[in-house]
């Protein structure tokens, strides 16, 4: 959940200095192709830690555990 909203923020960040900097653009897009992806590469770890946990118990972790606030679920 944390870094969901870390990429939200960064997100708004850089899409606001490229409208301020529209020369910018090219190398904002690219700044915004790698936080995605490192975003994604953080929910895949979420997921190999939920899987061993599995594995490792025989139960799935609750929602509190898992990061996923009320209003979420």
């Amino acid at each position: 959940v944390a870094l969901d909203d870390f990429y939200d923020s960064i997100f708004r960040t850089l899409v606001t200095y490229m409208v301020e900097n529209p020369r910018t653009i090219g190398q904002v897009a690219h700044l915004l192709f790698v936080a995605k992806n490192l975003e994604r590469i953080g929910d895949h770890a979420t997921n190999v830690a939920e899987m061993v946990y599995f594995a490792a118990t025989g139960t799935q972790m609750v929602d509190r555990e898992r990061g996923i606030k009320k209003e979420q679920a």
